[in-house]
């Protein structure tokens, strides 16, 4: 059966993920067409796209009436969202596209933007999440850091929002109070936007899974191994990794399977799992970005015979999918990245490769 054409779109055109995404459909053959969107001027003159389109600002009713309009004229077939603005506009105006979007239902989408109430949908059902308070007000500081059984760190952080935004370890009441009110007084963040959680020291995992109509397409783990900025916060970790691998994680991927599946009877779509290991090497989850692909490890799930992107974008146009072997080990690549760099995979026979 011949392959069909691809379309793509691309919202957030000009940025690093979408540079990411769109030379992952630039290996396919035959080539997409690539078009690209963005509100900002500026950063789409970086953009990798065949054309390129000015849109209104995201919040504006007029983004939604640019994206019906660019489907309509491109004759696009494939959606892809950069980030969780755009997923949660497409998912909320899917009825007014004429293309049929590769997304989860609505309410997955909303749950998932949501870190505490995803955390308490998780924890009912059994699937191992950091344990996690609200903190409704500062006063009730002291009696959230007292429902922690273990004294140690508490990871303080914003419900919603990506890139780690708020986020920073915390040892006392007195630290969190000092942070909370520095976002609240100078970032116009509510405290009751905030949550305190059980801080997860172990390794840090990335599992990205694509599936349609309920049928996994493919699954595959990497473990992040440093980041960008690392030492100018506290914590020295960062949601944006600068080096990464593909692992064979079998826990990681089975809890973040069991994830999905409980989100949805039927998943359709990427979801993006983020998981940290307990002290006791058990993988749990931390936030789930459905929906999208990760703005950072994009290149590693392109690499090799499995592009993840060439599934997802070949799953929406309805071409017929041929299932994998999940669980085998991966070849081990390496991603490298930096700023002002494009991203770079790597075999790990390669690494020494001309030094």
């Amino acid at each position: 059966m011949k392959k069909r054409d691809i379309r793509a779109l691309i919202t957030g055109a000009g940025t690093g993920s979408s540079g990411n995404l769109m030379r992952a459909l630039r290996t396919i053959k035959p080539m997409p067409y690539i078009v690209g969107l963005n509100d900002d001027r500026f950063v789409l003159k970086l953009s990798l796209a065949d054309r390129n389109y000015v849109a209104p600002a995201p919040a504006s009713a007029e983004f939604a009436k640019k994206l019906v309009d660019v489907i309509k004229r491109e004759r696009i077939n494939v959606v892809m969202p950069t980030d969780d603005t755009a997923v949660k506009i497409l998912s909320d105006k899917r009825h007014r596209l004429a293309v049929e979007l590769l997304l989860p239902r609505r309410s997955t989408i909303d749950r998932c933007q949501d870190k505490q109430a995803l955390n308490v949908f998780l924890r009912r059902r059994g699937i191992p999440v950091p344990l996690t308070y609200e903190v409704k007000s500062l006063r009730d500081l002291d009696k959230v850091f007292a429902r922690f059984s273990r004294a140690g760190l508490l990871w303080c952080r914003i419900r919603r929002g990506a890139r780690s935004a708020g986020a920073t370890p915390v040892a006392t009441v007195e630290q969190a109070r000092s942070w909370i009110t520095q976002w609240r007084d100078l970032r116009g963040v509510k405290v009751s936007d905030f949550t305190l959680g059980e801080y997860l020291p172990g390794r840090h995992f990335v599992v990205q899974s694509v599936w349609r109509n309920g049928e996994l397409l493919r699954v595959q783990s990497i473990e992040a191994l440093s980041y960008f900025a690392a030492g100018n916060n506290p914590s020295g970790t960062f949601s944006l990794s600068c080096l990464a691998k593909t692992v064979s994680a079998p826990e990681a991927i089975d809890v973040a399977l069991r994830a999905v599946r409980a989100l949805e009877k039927r998943p359709s779509g990427a979801f993006f799992v983020e998981l940290k290991e307990t002290a006791d090497r058990v993988p749990a989850i931390t936030e789930i970005n459905a929906g999208r692909f990760p703005s950072g490890v994009t290149a590693l799930l392109a690499a090799g015979k499995d592009n993840m992107v060439e599934v997802f974008a070949r799953a929406a146009v309805g071409d017929p999918i041929a299932t994998v072997e999940m669980r085998g080990a991966p070849p081990e690549y390496y991603l490298v990245r930096d700023i002002d760099a494009v991203p770079r995979v790597f075999l790990a026979n390669e690494l020494l490769e001309g030094a």
